[in-house]
Parts: C-alpha cells; structure tokens; sequence
C-alpha cells in the first residue's frame, strides 16, 4: 500500500508539474508574441516614415546645394563661395547621420542613395575648398563642374528615392502577412496546448480521486495498526515504539524519563455488571480524564483490557511524575457516568524511571508492572515507585504539599526577621523577613524544607504574596513606634513568582493596603532569575524599580555570576553568599574573590551585603575589604518581630539612619 501510494502521489505530482509548466510556458509564449507583434506592428511604420523622411532632407539639401552653386556663378563673390560650402558641410554630415542610424536597418535602401550622393559630395566639398586643376575654386569652370557633379548625383538619387514608397508599401504588406499567420499558428499552438491541459487535469482529478480512496484506506489501516478503537489512544506496539525512542533519547541525552503503568481497580466488577459495553464507555472516559493530566509532549496508551500507559519524557526531576500520578488518582476517583448509572472506580499507579531503573523498554514496562502491583498491595487508589526509597520519598513530598496547603489556610505561618548592620555606622541598616513553619504536629519546618516542595508545587505564588504582605504590615509597627530610624524591609521574591505573574500591580496593592513605603523596601531574587531571556520579566522589574523599590541578588556568586546581567538589570544590592564569607580568614582565595567582588560592586555603584558572619575576625576584614553591610550570627539570629522592635528601640540614642538615601542610591 505505501508503495501504490508513492506511485499515486509521484505520478500526480508529475502531472500537475506538466500542466503547470504547459500553462506557464504557453501564457509566457502568447505574451511574448504579443508584445512582440505589437511592438513591430508600431514600430515598423515610424521606422519607414522616418527613413523615407530623412532621405527626403538629404535630396532636398543636394537640392538647394545646386542652386547656391547656380547663384555663385551668376553673382561671384566670397560670401557665395562660403554659402557652398556650409551646403556642403550640412549634406556630410546628413549623411553620416544616415551611415551611423541605417547600416543594419535599412528598410527602404537608404544605403543606395547614400552610394550615389556620399561620393558627389566629396568630390564637390574637395573642388570647393581646392579648385580643380589649374583653376581657383571660385573660378567660373569649378563652379560649373561642382553643379554638374552635384546635379548628376541628385539625378540618380531621386531616381532611387522614387522607388521607396513602393518599396516601404511592399516591406509592410508583407509584414502583415507574415504577423497574420504567426498569429493564426500560435492560436492553434494554444488550441492543442489547452486540449492536453484539460485532458491532464481530468487525469489528475480522476488520480486524487483514486489517491483519496487510497490513502483512506491507509489510513485505517495504520489506525488499526497504532490506535485502540476503544480509547483512540496510542496502543500497545505504538507505545513500545515510542518507548524505545524515549529511551535512546534519556540515555543520549541523560534526561530523566518516566514511565506510568495504571490499572483500574475492580474493573472486571464493572465489566460483568453493566456490561461490555458500557465497560467500553468506561475505558473510553478514563483514557479521556488521563489524558487531561498530561502535558502535550507527553504519550498516554492502553494496553490492552484496563491497562494504561503514560510516557513522561523530558521531566526536571522524579517528583514531578508522582505530582502527575497523584492527579490522576484524583481524577479518576470521580464518578463516571454512563447512560444515567454513577459509576465509581479507582486505579493502582506503577512508576519507574529511565536510566535509573533500567535503560531497555522491556526491563522498564517490567518495573513498571512490578511498581503496580505493590500499590495494589497497599490498599490500591495509589502509586508506587520501582524503588522503595523512590516512593517513600514521593509520599514524603506529597504529604509536605498537602501539609502546605493546609497551613497557609489555618495560619501555620509566621516571620521572623535578621538584622543586617552597617558596619560604618555600627548600627541596623535593615532586617530581612524570612519565613517558618510551626507544623502542629511536627513542629518547627525551615525553609530549606518546605520551600523546594512550594517551589515545585507553584504554592509559592501565594505564599511570596503572604509573606510580602505580613512581612509590610509588621514592619509598620517599628515605624509608627515613634522611633527615628528607617530601616529598610528586605524580602525574597521568587522566579516562580515572577512567571505566575507577580508585578508592579500586586505589589501596588500591599503598599498601598499596609502603607508601607516603597523606597524602604527591598526585593532579593536570585542570580537564576537575571539569566531568564524573558522580556516580561525584564519589564517586572524595572516597573518595580520605577516604584523606588529596590532590587537585590541574593547568594552572589553561588550561580551564574555574569557581569553582563548585572549591567542589563536595575540591581540596586548584591548578597555575597555565606560560603565565601565562613573561610575567608584563613582561605586566602575565598579572601581575594571576596575582595574582587567588592570592588566590582563599587565600581558598578551596587552596595555590598555578606551574609553568614560569625566571627570578628570576619567582621574586621570585611571591613578592610570596604565592604558596606553585613549580616550573620555574630550580631543576631533570626528574631522576632517584637525582639526587632527593641533592638532598633535600644538603638535610638545612639545611632544615625540606618539607610542614607546616598547608600541606596544606585
């Protein structure tokens, strides 16, 4: 069939190739020719008038020729002399014009009285300029001599000229007759090359339409082949075949691949009791509904029975295939209904993953069944990964999602904040909120626990957006204490963030609410964020920056670290990361990329933070460094927002504002 199907198409193509090609030369052809005819048709006649014109000149001007030669030899005298002689030179050069214009378009035989007149007016310009043997040019026998000449020549010139009316009659009659039958044969050059057009474009038609049977045909065919007529989802060899392919693709490329086995629970129940064909209708919704859980770029495929597959290529890491299982379970455990019976149902998920689990299809969908059958095992209405510590590690995750959205409901949240010093002026330059988590059975989470999971989850959106908000609302409080120092509120804005949509409209909106002033506040992002090559994020900030918010990299130096970033994007603070700052005392490179990033910083107008001292010793060559803030353990842990509030009260007597508007403003 696909051979037939080659022929068929090859062959159309070649006609329709040859028609267009017939249509296309036989419409240049036709145009050509008439422009051409039209052309001639228009061009002929003035070439012919024009001719006969100019040979009509050239014997009248022999004519007057003759007759100032005539007046010389009645009226001698120099000024009649030189009057034959502008005659003279009027012809020759009426001459070479005719020379010049009609050597290779001579129509009429212009080069004929040329012939006869070109060689007179030599002689005669000659014995007008030198005499003739012994006698002077003005002397009565050169004159006598020269009108001979020049009448001789004019004799036999319009003897000539006579003929070429006869002669321009005969060139266009026959021109005519010969434009006459070119045009008769091209119109029936075109008559015939329409007649095969035709024939070829029924010839066409007829072929599409058999191509049209053909290729439906083949098409249900290669349905039949790769498709479940129940589901219309991939089946079984279509999916080992892209399963292969994803295969040798993870292993190339060493991204992570997953790989879903889901059987329904209790299916054979429903099957017996409703039927087979309602059973159909079943399978029919649930391959719909799991299809609805997956990206675009990913294969979901059953197998066979109540067995369905679910190709994840292309994943960031292993717990986004059990975000995307535990989704499934969800839409799956929803009623289904056919034909007015509520149909519940559940399925038992088997997760594996390439290369860590196997690198051939056949160990993988094995896994995969195996990884099946433990969550059957276990209570089915779940998944299990291949690995143990795989799924345990994925209930893990998704007990600390579930566990998030509960808290950000019922209040589990709450701020603490660090001071940062500026170590000119010895006193609290601004603090930084940051987030915990009072679990009420776990306790206290930190944030390197809970974040990552949000991050993943995109809770974080609403989360960044709570956080900003308390965090405004309680920093309130120190200023409408009374208190005379300003310092500067800074908070972690994430790139997630940033892609959900977070702006200068939502960020209006907390000012604006908590009353709390832009330009004390300041928003930390990471070096991640500045690599992203995307415009609206671009945007975000600089409309961020437009407000007087300042803008922050936190743990500089731990990413990507380009200058070129820097340059692009309206940072205001850089963060050297703690890492850098723990042994620099007795690390002498850590000492010396410390350094160089101070200088690049104020070379570029950013003010400097360390975050992570600990020490004195730390302290003193930070500020030797010149470096402007600091921020770490040896001047306060993470307190409070009331232990804040004293420490900036017992500052008061003592210490200048803590931001100047010069420290803030690059």
């Amino acid at each position: 069939m696909k051979s037939l199907k080659s022929i068929v198409t090859a062959s159309s193509l070649t006609s329709l190739m040859l028609v267009a090609t017939i249509l296309i030369g036989t419409t240049s052809i036709i145009y050509y020719v008439h422009q051409t005819l039209g052309e001639i048709e228009e061009a002929l006649p003035i070439t012919l008038s024009r001719q006969e014109r100019d040979v009509g000149v050239l014997i009248s001007d022999v004519s007057e020729l003759i007759h100032a030669v005539h007046l010389a030899q009645i009226k001698p005298g120099r000024n009649d002399i030189d009057s034959v002689r502008r005659g003279v030179e009027k012809i020759e050069k009426h001459l070479e014009k005719i020379r010049e214009s009609y050597s290779f378009n001579d129509l009429i035989g212009a080069s004929a009285i040329h012939a006869v007149i070109n060689p007179a007016i030599f002689d005669v310009g000659n014995w007008i300029n030198h005499g003739i043997y012994d006698f002077p040019p003005d002397s009565p026998q050169t004159l006598q001599l020269v009108e001979q000449r020049a009448a001789d020549a004019n004799r036999e010139a319009r003897a000539l000229y006579e003929d070429t009316a006869d002669t321009a009659l005969r060139i266009l009659s026959l021109q005519s007759y010969r434009m006459g039958m070119f045009r008769k044969v091209t119109i029936a050059t075109l008559a015939v090359l329409s007649t095969v057009s035709a024939v070829l474009v029924f010839f066409i038609i007829w072929q599409q339409h058999t191509f049209h049977a053909l290729r439906q045909s083949e098409e249900q065919i290669r349905f039949r082949a790769n498709f479940d007529p129940v589901t219309m989802l991939a089946n079984r060899p279509n999916f080992i075949e892209h399963l292969n392919e994803a295969v040798v693709q993870s292993r190339r490329t060493g991204t992570l691949t997953a790989l879903l086995f889901i059987d329904l629970d209790r299916f054979k129940n429903i099957n017996d009791s409703l039927g087979h064909d309602l059973g159909d209708k079943l399978l029919e919704q649930v391959g719909r509904r799991i299809s609805d859980c997956v990206r675009s770029t990913d294969m979901v495929a059953r197998l066979g029975g109540d067995e369905f597959t679910v190709l994840l290529p292309y994943l960031p890491d292993e717990m986004r295939a059990s975000l995307i299982a535990r989704e499934i379970l969800e839409h799956l455990s929803r009623p289904f209904l056919l034909q007015g019976h509520e149909v519940y149902t559940s399925a038992s998920i088997g997760i594996t993953l390439c290369p860590g689990d196997g690198k051939v299809a056949s160990t993988l969908l094995k896994n995969a069944d195996m990884a099946m059958y433990r969550a059957k095992e276990t209570g089915r209405n779940t998944f299990r990964f291949f690995t143990a510590r795989m799924t345990a590690r994925a209930s893990q995750f998704l007990e600390l999602d579930k566990d998030l959205r509960s808290a950000l409901k019922q209040s589990q949240f709450f701020m603490e904040y660090q001071p940062i010093y500026d170590l000119g002026q010895n006193a609290i330059a601004g603090v930084e909120a940051l987030l915990r988590w009072r679990h009420p059975q776990k306790g206290l989470i930190m944030p390197d626990a809970f974040i990552p999971v949000a991050e993943e989850t995109g809770l974080i959106v609403d989360m960044g957006l709570w956080v900003l908000k308390r965090a405004c609302e309680e920093a309130m409080d120190w200023r409408q204490g009374g208190r005379e120092t300003r310092p500067y509120l800074a908070v972690n804005i994430s790139m997630r963030q940033f892609k959900g949509g977070f702006g200068q409209d939502q960020m209006a909106a907390i000012l604006e609410e908590t009353g709390f002033p832009a330009d004390c506040l300041v928003l930390e992002i990471t070096e991640s964020l500045l690599i992203e090559e995307d415009e609206k994020i671009y945007q975000a900030l600089g409309s961020l920056r437009d407000m007087g918010i300042r803008l922050a990299v936190d743990d500089f130096g731990t990413g990507y670290s380009a200058l070129n970033y820097l340059r692009h994007f309206p940072i205001n603070l850089l963060k050297i990361d703690r890492s850098f700052i723990r042994d620099m005392v007795e690390d002498e490179g850590d000492a010396r990329l410390v350094e160089t990033i101070i200088s690049m910083a104020r070379g570029m107008g950013l003010v400097m933070v360390a975050e992570g001292v600990e020490t004195a010793q730390q302290r003193e060559l930070l500020r030797e460094l010149k470096c402007k803030m600091v921020q770490g353990y040896l001047y306060s842990r993470p307190v409070s927002p009331a232990k804040i509030g004293a420490l900036l009260t017992r500052e008061i007597s003592n210490r200048l504002p803590a931001l100047h508007s010069a420290t803030m403003s690059a």
